[in-house]
């Protein structure tokens, strides 16, 4: 059984509440994750050349309000 099989297997072991807590703790967690690797493709300028196509798109009009 590999590890993932072990999780997934402990947390079929969880109560209501120990999951809820799970879940919170790993939307934490998640997030983190997501801000560090937003954070390298900043620094990194991995967003620059996705930021003028959006800029350029809203200019010409290519947009719809949300």
């Amino acid at each position: 059984m590999n590890i993932l099989e072990q999780i997934q297997s402990k947390i079929y072991e969880l109560t209501k509440e120990e999951r809820a807590r799970l879940r919170e703790w790993f939307d934490e967690f998640d997030g983190d994750s997501w801000d560090k690797d937003l954070d390298e493709y900043v620094k990194n300028k991995k967003l620059d050349g996705e930021a003028l196509k959006a800029k350029q798109n809203f200019s010409d009009g290519k947009f719809k309000d949300l």
